[in-house]
């Protein structure tokens, strides 16, 4: 038996950010996953960044993490959205060459101490005697299966068990155990539902009838950047039309979604372009942004049509788009579901309450997105160490971190879809902006041996004078905000014991007692954010707690 402080399963942007945080502070750690084309894998959109995720990057990255290092290297089409607003809504995104993130990727966890990586799957799984495939044991568990659980693929009436499709047109296979392994430990299983657009020959495409959308230049970096490696690959906007959409409303009996064979829940804010079509009837025409896969692939990613749709009826509306007329399809879009668990099981390190030696992170915890997965990752790397290790643990939350905020909401509030992070989250997103996260995060990442005080002075010192003008614009804001922390901290961290009993308090209707019975909050900050929780009520449980 192979002996581990903590074992990683799943080497997507959860388990690389977990992996490599558990090992950075000192325990011996074990990555398990299916394959090395696992590691560092954009399995659907080629591109990192945007709206509320890179302020999740630039927080990875204050903590030492993997992703904004790994896309510095990749980038090929690097814009700042929402330019002309203010710092806190400003969001850097870029696109990622796949090749070149997966061989950063890779460069990084090669040169990370205390790590070792296996490529196989995961046969068996003993949760409470911490041991995988028979041979590996650890003092700590965490759970990075992504889209694996029970996966699916579905396009059209073709049904395949499987975690993910390959490039090679293959399946990899799905993880059909662990699931059961989870129920029967008490987990609470959710069934949600992704999806992917087809890929198009590059060479296949009329460009000329589209807008072209040029990179920024000179633009802005996740981290330090490298002015050697400048690449200014450009991306290019088309629509759908009547024809398209009147295509998919004829045959709309066809689609996996409306017809009954996908029953999980999809993400609100990314939608398939059939749910877009029947959903939103007044519009007779969405976006299409064509983004380049990589500098020397001749694959483009159609972002904004993902789809259930089988073969046939993809190639008939796909052609019907302007500059696609003659589209060659490399790769046909498909559905996937999968079981995730409701991370309400899970404290704020992302610790089971009830198992503590047991970690969860990414997809398994219902959210989508590779930022949202790796910040996870980060923190349950961290946690697990801080477990095997007896070492001080990292503890976000709202005051201090996007991070915060994600795994305050999917732990307090639980999902009913795939968690998705915006800036609009955040009470406090004025103070929780990309540019200030070093001066944030930087000291608790060098107090945890997350990072080194080398790395976070230089990154300080590049990032200081631009935080030094924003704070002096959001002055009058951020002490507003400072006032508010400080009243949320004064009770908000007060503990609500597990035994606490809510029945027969006045104030609380018997609705919200079975809630707070089935959510157990841990503390007021918790119970705060519990849906139907009235100030009233928060004060007849503080009273009570009080004494």
């Amino acid at each position: 038996m192979q002996q581990y402080d903590v074992i990683v399963i799943g080497g997507g942007h959860a388990g690389v950010e977990a992996a490599a945080a558990s090992a950075r502070r000192g325990a011996k750690t074990l990555l398990i996953t299916k394959s090395k084309t696992d590691i560092g894998a954009l399995s659907c959109n080629p591109s990192i960044g945007g709206p509320g995720k890179s302020q999740m990057v630039a927080e990875i990255s204050a903590l030492g993490g993997v992703m904004g290092c790994a896309a510095d290297s990749a980038g090929i089409h690097w814009r700042t959205l929402n330019a002309t607003h203010g710092a806190a809504t400003q969001a850097l995104r870029a696109q990622i060459d796949r090749d070149l993130y997966h061989t950063a990727v890779l460069k990084i966890l090669s040169d990370t101490k205390n790590l070792d990586i296996k490529y196989e799957d995961v046969k068996t799984l003993d949760i409470q005697g911490r041991v995988v495939n028979g041979k590996y044991s650890a003092t700590a568990l965490i759970l990075t299966t992504g889209t694996f659980l029970n996966g699916v693929v579905t396009r059209g009436a073709v049904r395949i068990s499987s975690g993910r499709m390959l490039d090679d047109g293959g399946y990899q296979s799905a993880d059909n155990g662990i699931s059961g392994v989870l129920q029967e430990y008490g987990f609470k299983i959710l069934r949600l539902k992704t999806g992917t657009p087809a890929r198009i020959r590059k060479s296949s495409i009329d460009f000329s009838v589209c807008e072209v959308q040029n990179p920024d230049s000179p633009h802005d970096w996740f981290v330090f950047g490298d002015v050697n490696n400048i690449y200014e690959c450009p991306c290019f906007i088309t629509h759908t039309n009547e024809q398209t959409h009147k295509i998919i409303r004829d045959n709309i009996r066809h689609a996996p979604m409306y017809n009954g064979d996908i029953t999980g829940t999809g993400p609100r804010y990314c939608p398939s372009l059939e749910d877009k079509v029947i959903r939103f009837p007044e519009h007779t025409s969405h976006h299409v942004f064509l983004e380049p896969e990589g500098l020397n692939s001749d694959l483009i990613y159609p972002n904004g049509i993902s789809t259930s749709f089988g073969a046939e009826y993809q190639d008939a509306w796909i052609r019907t788009i302007p500059g696609l007329e003659n589209a060659e399809i490399v790769r046909y879009g498909y559905a996937i579901e999968y079981d995730a668990i409701d991370a309400r099981a899970l404290n704020d390190l992302l610790q089971s309450r009830d198992i503590p030696h047991l970690f969860f992170a990414g997809q398994i915890n219902g959210t989508s997105g590779y930022e949202e997965a790796a910040a996870q990752g980060l923190v349950a790397g961290a946690n697990a160490a801080s477990f095997a290790l007896g070492l001080a643990p990292l503890t976000l939350d709202r005051t201090n971190s996007m991070i915060g905020v994600l795994i305050d909401d999917i732990t307090t509030l639980g999902v009913d879809e795939p968690y998705r992070m915006f800036t609009s989250r955040s009470e406090y997103r004025l103070s929780l902006r990309a540019d200030n996260a070093i001066s944030r995060l930087g000291p608790i990442g060098v107090d945890l041996g997350l990072t080194s005080a080398e790395f976070y002075n230089r990154l300080l010192e590049l990032k200081s004078e631009i935080i030094s003008q924003n704070d002096a614009f959001y002055a009058g804001y951020i002490a507003r905000n400072q006032r508010e922390i400080e009243s949320y901290r004064r009770d908000a961290a007060l503990k609500i014991p597990r035994d606490f009993q809510y029945t027969g308090l006045a104030g609380l209707t018997n609705e919200l007692v079975e809630k707070l019975n089935a959510t157990r909050p841990e503390n007021i900050a918790d119970l705060s954010r519990i849906s139907g929780m009235t100030p009233a009520g928060i004060m007849v449980v503080l009273r009570k707690i009080k004494g």
